[in-house]
């Protein structure tokens, strides 16, 4: 078993593996790398394990710097993505070298499918996301959702609300996302990030907006790959709930996800016991654990990321202070906390 770093000759490689595995998610291909380096500025590992010269798996890293939690290291969504214990084992190891080699204090391991039972990893499985069937098209879809879900969603469709996947309206769609972000007290990676992003993934990474009389109010992100669609970064002010602007996202990702033939939908991550798990599985989905692994290197217990920092006392009051803040000063000063803090 060898262990490497990649390499942009190994990209094709790395790429094929991601195709074909089971576990790896759309943030396993090995593009987000040039993504995170070009709008972020982030110092990538990405680690893969090969057993005579075949890839049998991978481990997307980032390392980050700051003085507002230390020095990390932590996976993209998906996690450790590999085809047995012995790989993953492996991609552990020289994980837990490279906390040694950049001083890092701890490692985040995120979302991922699978729980991997080694040594020295801690476990959370308080996270989770939804799939939802889509397999025989939209319509039979619909017909599964539960009765309460299809009551407010056409409550929307009466009102005029309705969706489009359209590539050139990030414009009008960043600042509803900008907004809600900042109802949310979360800082964002900036419009940067998105423009990089659907630049390495214009097949991949659609745009899909809620509209009402031509105007944006909101949306998020879809990405096909294999047979599922992911849906994420999505930014719905609150201003316009009453417009059931939210279930009209999910209704238009189900219908973009039959329409492309897929056989599932992924909703996106969410914490059990929150107001977002509650909405998702209203769905009616099958509820998928996301697994959150840890390997701590001494310090007393795993950080809390995402959904979790609202647990922290001092970053409750951070979020308080940034819901208050001017718009222009929050997307200043977004992309540069959101790259230095473990926002999930």
């Amino acid at each position: 078993m060898d262990v490497q770093e990649l390499q942009d000759q190994d990209t094709g490689r790395w790429d094929n593996y991601v195709q074909s595995s089971a576990l790896s998610t759309f943030f396993h291909l090995s593009s987000w790398r040039n993504v995170w380096v070009r709008s972020m500025g982030s110092r990538p590992r990405y680690l893969f394990a090969t057993n005579a010269d075949r890839v049998v798996g991978i481990l997307p890293l980032i390392h980050v710097h700051s003085r507002l939690s230390g020095q990390f290291l932590t996976s993209l969504p998906g996690g450790l993505c590999a085809e047995d214990d012995e790989a993953a084992a492996a991609l552990l190891t020289r994980a837990r070298e490279l906390l040694a080699e950049t001083r890092a204090r701890y490692l985040i391991l995120r979302d991922g499918l699978r729980r991997w039972d080694l040594p020295g990893l801690t476990t959370s499985d308080e996270n989770c996301t939804f799939y939802i069937d889509v397999s025989d098209g939209a319509e039979k879809a619909y017909a599964r959702l539960r009765r309460s879900t299809r009551k407010y969603a056409m409550r929307g469709v009466r009102a005029g609300v309705g969706t489009a996947i359209d590539q050139q309206a990030l414009g009008a769609f960043y600042p509803a996302y900008a907004e809600a972000m900042r109802e949310r007290g979360t800082p964002t990676p900036g419009r940067r990030f998105f423009e990089t992003a659907m630049q390495y993934f214009p097949d991949n990474l659609c745009l899909l907006t809620v509209l009402y009389e031509n105007q944006v109010l909101g949306g998020g992100f879809v990405a096909p790959l294999r047979d599922t669609v992911f849906c994420t970064w999505s930014g719905l002010p609150r201003q316009h709930f009453e417009l059931f602007n939210s279930y009209m996202l999910y209704w238009g990702a189900i219908d973009y996800a039959a329409s492309r033939g897929m056989a599932r939908l992924d909703m996106g991550r969410c914490r059990r016991g929150t107001g977002s798990y509650d909405f998702k599985a209203a769905w009616g989905g099958e509820e998928q654990t996301l697994y959150q692994h840890y390997y701590l290197n001494g310090i007393e217990r795993p950080p809390q990321v995402g959904a979790g920092l609202y647990e922290d006392p001092k970053y409750r009051l951070f979020s308080r202070v940034w819901q208050r803040l001017p718009l222009p000063v929050a997307e200043a000063l977004g992309p540069q906390l959101r790259r230095r803090m473990p926002f999930g």
